[in-house]
């Protein structure tokens, strides 16, 4: 089926879609766009699968995989998905975003926005509870430690550049952490007997990983196994 095009917007057109944003010169409506609330999908995924038989092993991290085995203990078929845990077996980094949740009561925001800013890549995404998602920086650094200033002042500022109501709002979290990223920043499938290797999903993983689930079961032959 033909999928919905982006068209450009009118001032007027955005201000009926989305009252709450002032200030682009320019706008462009993505229809059908979806989101998803990351932390809700894991939990959500991990209780199915608890469901359907899963036992999970919290705070347990594998120093070495290979084909049939996690640190020397047999298993049927492996997978390794540890993002920069692969290393040294695989050549990925580390690169740092940052993060915040702002909560404006009263603040409507219908859906994800995407400021071409001329220094940050800032993502709005409203949150239940008046909550708005501020992402997200990215700096070749492997640093996990607290958000900088540079960074606050940088999302806060083009947040609030579309977004006025933001000014009175209270910033409830500020997360940082590291997306696994290989030299081309490509995510790179590896199938051998036993052994799956997935990674370098970098800023797209939610968005890639369904495919590339489905690409890893069907090269590993597990698909029509299952």
């Amino acid at each position: 089926a033909d999928q919905p095009q982006p068209r450009p917007l009118s001032a007027a057109e955005l201000a009926a879609l989305e009252p709450a944003v002032h200030g682009p010169a320019l706008a462009w409506l993505l229809p059908g766009e979806g989101q998803l609330h990351c932390v809700q999908a894991m939990q959500a995924l991990a209780h199915e699968a608890t469901g359907q038989g899963v036992r999970w092993h919290w705070r347990m991290p594998v120093q070495q995989v290979d084909a049939g085995r996690l640190d020397g203990q047999a298993f049927d078929h492996v997978f390794d998905v540890r993002g920069l845990g692969a290393r040294p077996q695989l050549p990925v980094r580390g690169v740092r975003g940052e993060l915040l949740w702002v909560q404006a009561r009263g603040l409507v925001l219908n859906r994800p926005l995407r400021l071409l800013h001329p220094r940050w890549r800032v993502y709005l995404v409203p949150r239940p509870d008046d909550i708005v998602l501020v992402g997200a920086t990215e700096v070749e650094s492997e640093d996990r430690s607290p958000i900088s200033v540079r960074s606050l002042l940088g999302l806060l500022s083009a947040a609030h550049s579309v977004l006025p109501e933001l000014a009175e709002g209270r910033v409830l979290h500020m997360e940082t952490n590291l997306r696994p990223a290989l030299p081309d920043n490509l995510p790179q499938l590896q199938v051998a007997s036993g052994l799956t290797r997935i990674n370098g999903l970098f800023r797209h993983g939610w968005l890639l990983a369904p495919a590339l689930v489905e690409e890893a079961l069907a090269a590993s032959g597990l698909r029509e196994a299952a």
